[in-house]
């Protein structure tokens, strides 16, 4: 696309007629990445409506964008007309009504039909509604919404597809305040029946919403598929379920998912899973306990347990838990691996519940839960303590006038530290800033894989970052596949391989030692638009090491990897421009062993982000950034001990909004 003003053209794409939207513009404002697309002007949120018909691909926000390629942009004028403005479009998708099974085409042409959800600005109802369009970019609002409706507050943000073996449309869409997806059928996208839900299960600590179900290739085997089910978990996440779909149901496949139901394939051995009652060595001093599935514990609904049991210190059998007290003691053992990590929830005050470290008699570690009956990881580094003796104990202290209660589970002995605070899920990528993720429905015919796209963001700080130009960013479109792993089948995902073509020469950097910090001079880029490819040895079972990106005296981002704990991380605690964004400061890590004793890992920067591809896109970590624009060091270090850079290839990257 060309630099500058752009005018209001009218083209002739493959049938559609386009309008290019009228926009000040050139694209070169600050924080303004230069091959992820951004909206000229205004809000981008949640990325609908992916669609790719007459060799175009399709995205709306509810604005609307195209592309020949998933990579270069031509943005539209806004496409919604017709409503009265009672309403807030959210989020949805679009479908090609090729059959005219809605009986709302004026021509021989198929119709483009919106489904979004209508959130009512004065009571906050939500409804489905659909909108029309004869031309692929004006969509006018249907007279007869919504066209699905229920007495649900929150319902929203419905994915639709062709089901060509029923010969009907389906549908996915978010039950938020219930952690469930909903599926309905319809044979004209105007009368929905419900067929069927799935939830709640994994991660349930925020709103479910966005869904999206889709068929994956195993191992990129074509002819291998099985069912993913993707939502995103407010703020800032995305966790999937891999199963079976029968044309009606969502079903969890119990072998495919040994990691999420089971914790197989954690690293590390288990020294106490609770299945059968409390293990051997373990004693119990006070009132009753429970080691079961949880069904004897009142009133509450716990949740995030792995297998078929965990242990409480609630009173089985009574409404609410008021007990009195009780200590538990596991046997003594030698501190071996560098990490103990286990479930747990429940009472937040320490001196009413508490799991404490015993080493040689004395507490060195303590946790309590997050105050609620979600379980989520907790890990400590204990690679201070080898060799020394210790025990786990869990103490309640809590009187007859208290509700509190601990849940523990899956305690793991190993050399990764399990992420603190994270629930236990399949998440689709680690970083603080990926969200509202859906796929591409090919309309042609054409592909045979699986695109994704997300919103680069996070609603802790969405509306507060510094961008004048507008708000929002959607992450690179990524092609995923499964992969068995020893805890199932797994995602592995990568930027798809267009953003080649926008690569300059290749710079080449082998076996460098590192021990301390080594700018990276080979590779100076004069903006934050690169890509690297990138190897390390672990030669140091202390070190830490890695690249600081963006860097302007003291601050940078900074990706690396802890072969200590076994983490890679992504450390964004100092940052340049932090300050303009409220809870911006994060260091998020994500459990990761080498491969072949190698971390390989994969960055893209562009401006305003990093995202990070790790062990062929086993793992992915993306975040937003605001550095300024002369702030585009490198630096490759090590700390704690040594690591070896085995091998780096760096690229510049064009701008797609350049002239060739």
């Amino acid at each position: 696309m060309m630099r500058g003003l752009l005018l209001v053209n009218v083209l002739v794409l493959l049938g559609l007629t386009a309008y290019v939207v009228s926009a000040q513009t050139d694209y070169t404002e600050p924080y303004r990445p230069q091959y992820h697309f951004s909206a000229s002007t205004g809000w981008l949120g949640d990325p609908n409506g992916m669609i790719r018909y007459n060799d175009l691909y399709h995205v709306f926000w509810w604005g609307h964008a195209t592309s020949p390629d998933l990579v270069h942009w031509t943005e539209q004028r806004y496409p919604m007309a017709g409503a009265d403005g009672s309403f807030d479009y959210f989020s949805g998708s679009v479908v090609v009504d090729e059959q005219n099974t809605s009986g709302l085409a004026q021509g021989e042409s198929a119709p483009l039909i919106a489904i979004y959800t209508m959130h009512d600005r004065a009571t906050e109802a939500e409804a489905q509604g659909l909108s029309v369009s004869q031309d692929g970019i004006t969509f006018e609002y249907f007279d007869g919404n919504p066209v699905l409706d229920t007495p649900e507050a929150v319902f929203r943000d419905p994915q639709v597809w062709w089901d060509a073996d029923h010969q009907r449309w389906l549908m996915i869409i978010a039950l938020p305040e219930r952690r469930k997806v909903r599926f309905y059928a319809s044979s004209d996208l105007q009368t929905w029946e419900h067929l069927s839900d799935s939830g709640p299960v994994g991660a349930r600590a925020n709103w479910w919403e966005v869904p999206d179900l889709i068929q994956v290739s195993v191992a990129g085997d074509a002819n291998t598929k099985r069912w993913v089910l993707m939502c995103g978990m407010g703020p800032n996440s995305v966790q999937y379920f891999v199963g079976d779909w029968d044309g009606t149901q969502f079903t969890l496949d119990p072998q495919a998912n040994g990691y999420l139901l089971r914790g197989d394939g954690l690293p590390g051995t288990v020294f106490a899973d609770f299945e059968a009652g409390l293990p051997a060595g373990w004693t119990a001093d006070g009132d009753a306990l429970s080691v079961s599935d949880g069904t004897d514990l009142g009133l509450y609904r716990m949740s995030g347990w792995l297998g078929g049991g965990f242990l409480s210190t609630f009173t089985p059998g009574t409404a609410f838990g008021y007990r009195g007290t009780v200590t538990i003691t596991s046997p003594e053992f030698t501190i071996e691996p560098s990490a103990i990590n286990f479930l747990l929830a429940g009472t937040d005050d320490a001196e009413q519940a508490v799991v404490n470290l015993l080493v040689n008699g004395e507490i060195v570690r303590s946790a309590t839960g997050a105050g609620d009956v979600l379980m989520r990881w907790v890990g400590w580094d204990v690679s201070e303590f080898s060799g020394q003796t210790a025990q786990l104990q869990i103490v309640d202290s809590t009187n007859s006038a208290d509700a509190g209660f601990l849940n523990v589970d899956h305690i793991l002995f190993s050399d990764v530290l399990m992420p603190s605070g994270r629930e236990h899920a399949n998440w689709l990528d680690y970083g603080p800033d990926y969200y509202a993720v859906r796929a591409y429905r090919d309309y042609d015919e054409a592909e045979d894989r699986a695109v994704l796209m997300g919103w680069l963001g996070n609603w802790e700080y969405a509306r507060w970052v510094p961008t004048t130009w507008g708000k929002g960013v959607l992450a690179l479109p990524r092609e995923i596949e499964l992969r068995t792993t020893p805890g199932g089948l797994r995602i592995a995902q990568r930027p798809i391989p267009t953003f080649e073509t926008l690569r300059g020469g290749t710079v080449e950097v082998v076996n460098v030692d590192l021990d301390g910090v080594r700018p990276l001079t080979e590779f100076a880029p004069p903006r934050n638009t690169y890509e690297l490819d990138v190897e390390f040895a672990v030669t140091d079972p202390a070190a830490r090491f890695g690249l600081r990106l963006a860097i302007s005296g003291r601050n940078g981002i900074t990706v690396g990897y802890d072969a200590r704990t076994g983490n890679l991380f992504l450390d964004r605690t100092r940052p340049e421009n932090a300050s303009v964004v409220p809870d911006f400061a994060k260091y998020v890590p994500a459990p990761l062993l080498p491969v072949d004793g190698r971390i390989h890992l994969h960055i893209y920067v562009d401006q305003s982000s990093v995202e990070v591809f790790a062990d062929d896109g086993a793992l992915a970590l993306s975040a937003v950034m605001f550095p300024s624009a002369t702030s585009t060091g490198i630096e490759l270090f090590a700390e704690g001990g040594t690591a070896q850079l085995t091998h780096l290839q760096a690229w510049e990257l064009a701008s797609i909004w350049e002239m060739p």
